[in-house]
């Protein structure tokens, strides 16, 4: 496993980090039913195996995926980073919410701290911008509760650079976690530009594009909406468009390029997309769900794997090509 410094911190974080969407029991419903052990399995295979970053947040499963990291971490506490997130939150009606409102934040803030069993959190995260509310007393009070103690390092998730350097103001911002893979490139032309030189750490999200870079699809999935039961959703159906019929195609036509790569290598399909996300020069780690010890393992190895520069040219301009950029 390799290990990068994350952006302005001292927290050295593995390139590869468990993300824990999918263990919150309330959103994949098309992996079939959530099993806790199984998960903290997982999570606990995927730290012996070198990971040391994992990331949650209260939303994924009305706090539920936070309380099954406290039990995966237990003996592990002093070798695991150990990230969440605020704004966003899933109330008992499991609707979603953004509101960075002081004291929601502080209530929100603490709440975590009790789930994940934890005197401070090493990572915590502005989930989602809220306009409805005033920035300046959001991160104000943020600052207060990292002084108080309550988390070591302060990040961000899906703001440009703009909103980056107005949070700024206030309190350091040591990381961005935005989306991003060979399916959503984004943030290529001025997010990542500017992490680099604002010294701003890069932790990606959907790397993997909701399991369909992985590899395992020789067919298109059809997930279910729930009709209104959260339990029986898979918000793989709205969150990713790489599963619809119209791009399923073109989606296919990729993975057809990245299993010619995989089979060159001897790697995973798996590997080679995360491998492809880590060869920007300003990605730190990239954060990939885990359901079994196997997909933990698997997934952790690929931080051992550097996707060779004519290889991810060949990926990159196939990507362009397929997609017509």
């Amino acid at each position: 496993m390799r290990y990068k410094k994350l952006g302005s911190s001292d927290l050295k974080v593995s390139v590869v980090a468990l993300g824990t969407w999918g263990i919150g029991g309330d959103s994949w419903a098309g992996s079939g039913a959530v099993d806790d052990q199984k998960s903290i399995a997982a999570l606990r295979a995927g730290l012996e195996a070198g990971i040391n970053l994992i990331d949650t947040a209260q939303p994924y499963g009305y706090g539920h995926a936070e309380e099954v990291v406290a039990e995966a971490i237990k003996g592990y506490r002093d070798q695991v980073v150990v990230a969440t997130k605020c704004v966003s939150y899933q109330d008992e009606a499991h609707v979603y919410h953004k509101d960075w409102r002081p004291e929601v934040l502080r209530a929100q803030i603490e709440g975590s701290l009790r789930r994940l069993k934890v005197d401070t959190i090493d990572l915590m995260q502005v989930h989602w911008p809220d306009p409805e509310h005033s920035l300046e007393a959001a991160f104000e009070e943020l600052a207060k509760m990292q002084e108080e103690g309550k988390f070591r390092y302060l990040g961000v998730s899906n703001f440009d650079g703009a909103l980056i350097d107005e949070a700024k103001q206030y309190c350091e911002i040591v990381s961005l976690q935005p989306p991003y893979s060979l399916l959503n490139r984004k943030i290529e032309a001025e997010i990542l530009p500017y992490c680099i030189k604002n010294n701003v750490g890069v932790l990606s999200y959907g790397s993997i594009a909701g399991g369909v870079l992985s590899g395992k699809f020789t067919e298109r999935p059809v997930y279910s909406t729930g009709n209104g039961d959260n339990f029986k959703r898979d918000v793989r159906a709205a969150f990713y468009p790489y599963y619809s019929e119209e791009e399923w195609p073109r989606t296919n036509a990729l993975l057809n390029v990245m299993r010619e790569i995989a089979q060159k290598h001897e790697v995973p399909v798996v590997a080679v997309a995360i491998a492809w996300s880590l060869s920007n020069p300003a990605m730190t780690s990239t954060l990939v769900g885990a359901r079994t010890p196997e997909q933990a393992v698997m997934n952790a190895a690929a931080g051992d794997f550097v996707l060779p520069a004519e290889d991810y040219a060949y990926l990159t301009a196939a990507c362009d090509r397929i997609y017509g950029k």
